[in-house]
């Protein structure tokens, strides 16, 4: 007898950061997700390690040899995955164009993006996404977001990745994968009106998306990260980089009787021109948002990446945008019983990007992430959704596939 619901173990979600690899395998059981199996690596980004790589690795040899370890020694099933391509491969460039048929706007984008960006958009993959529609004096215009990137370029990531053992399903951006935390598990009809702010720091950039119900309209990527706050520590207190981040991480998982106040009050005060100019940067994108896409306004932001559960940039946030801040917790709903040590309680918002790729296959909406019972939503039309992808890669055999010959798809949230 056929098992309907059995368990579907998705594609392992490969997140290869700067300072980091993580990799989680998710299995669908029904309307909940349980994590098969997860490992992660820390990468020397500071040591005799980190100049070894060349500009044409696009994945550095740290990073490489610490999949192939992770994947030999880990508990996934197979060796199937998920990557997203490296963001200063991905271009990005916003349009606004009349209203129109669907069927007419994949053409006019093709079209319009030839003159936008700086190469020959024949020689690369192009996805875009529908943002809504805007203002612009008295005509309407739909705000379009249109990602592009080399063919060259992505040759030469699956060429890397094939090296490491990995069989490429599909390659991604990094912030659908972020919003794919948020897409899965909306299920009832005023979820899809909830406007969400997810702010993703990582070491060297910092990622903004906004989004309404299941449907992303506004992202940034901002040139600012955890790196600027640890040189900033670096150089008041005269240390390494090394140094400094693993004392900001230590006060972070502190309360702050446990520490000296004058070792704190150091630290607090020497990130704090970096926090105040990234808690800027994040002001501007809500505002521009509220003003061009009117409506319901975000009740809460999210903050996810390695810098996500620091309390100083959580409260800099809260002071200056006037609404509360959270740092994300994607996992929290989850049985993690396969993640060593994994404490719920605590933030996991550096697996956001993990997760979020691990789910590009998941089919169906999932159980609420605060764990509160809720009603099944009646059932809504179909509508298309905003999370592109890019093109899918032909599984690994003995030669790494080629850019040229991967179909074109575009997989829904």
């Amino acid at each position: 007898m056929f098992r309907l619901n059995r368990p579907q173990i998705q594609p392992i979600g490969v997140d290869i950061g700067h300072d980091s690899v993580k990799m989680l395998q998710l299995e669908a059981r029904e309307q909940s997700l349980v994590v098969h199996a997860s490992a992660r690596r820390t990468l020397d980004v500071d040591g005799a390690a980190a100049g070894q790589s060349s500009p044409a690795e696009l994945i550095s040899p740290q990073a490489a040899q610490a999949i192939r370890e992770l994947l030999s020694g880990g508990n996934f099933a197979g060796r199937t995955a998920v990557v997203a391509l490296p963001r200063h491969v991905v271009h990005v460039k916003n349009l606004r164009l009349p209203p129109m048929p669907p069927g007419e706007l994949a053409s006019v984008v093709d079209f319009e993006a030839r003159g936008v960006f700086p190469f020959d958009t024949a020689e690369a993959h192009v996805e875009f996404l529908v943002a809504g529609e805007i203002r612009q004096g008295t005509d309407v215009r739909q705000e379009v977001v249109v990602l592009a990137a080399r063919n060259a370029d992505v040759d030469r990531f699956v060429e890397q990745l094939h090296r490491t053992g990995l069989v490429i399903d599909s390659l991604d951006v990094e912030p659908c994968a972020l919003y794919r935390t948020v897409d899965r598990f909306v299920r009832r009809r005023e979820d899809e009106q909830e406007v969400h702010v997810l702010v993703d720091v990582g070491t060297r950039c910092t990622q903004v998306l906004i989004g309404k119900g299941r449907d992303i309209s506004f992202f940034k990527a901002i040139e600012m990260g955890g790196a600027d706050f640890n040189m900033a520590v670096s150089r008041k207190l005269g240390i390494r980089p090394d140094e400094a981040r693993a004392l900001r991480r230590r006060l972070s998982e502190q309360d702050d009787g446990e520490h000296p106040d004058t070792v704190r009050l150091a630290v607090l005060d020497a990130s704090r021109g970096a926090m105040e100019s990234l808690t800027r940067e994040v002001s501007l994108c809500l505002r521009y948002h509220s003003v061009t896409f009117r409506g319901q306004r975000p009740l809460k932001v999210r903050v996810s990446g390695g810098e996500g559960g620091d309390p100083q940039l959580l409260a800099m946030l809260h002071s200056v945008l006037g609404i509360p801040v959270q740092p994300s917790r994607p996992l929290f709903n989850l049985d993690c019983a396969a993640m060593r040590g994994f404490d719920h309680r605590k933030p996991s918002g550096d697996w956001a990007v993990a997760m979020g790729l691990g789910l590009k296959r998941s089919a169906g909406r999932f159980a609420p992430m605060d764990g509160t019972p809720r009603a099944a939503a009646p059932a809504a039309p179909a509508a298309p959704s905003s999370t592109a992808a890019l093109p899918a890669a032909e599984p690994a055999t003995e030669a790494a596939p080629s850019a040229a010959a991967v179909p074109r798809e575009v997989v829904h949230a």
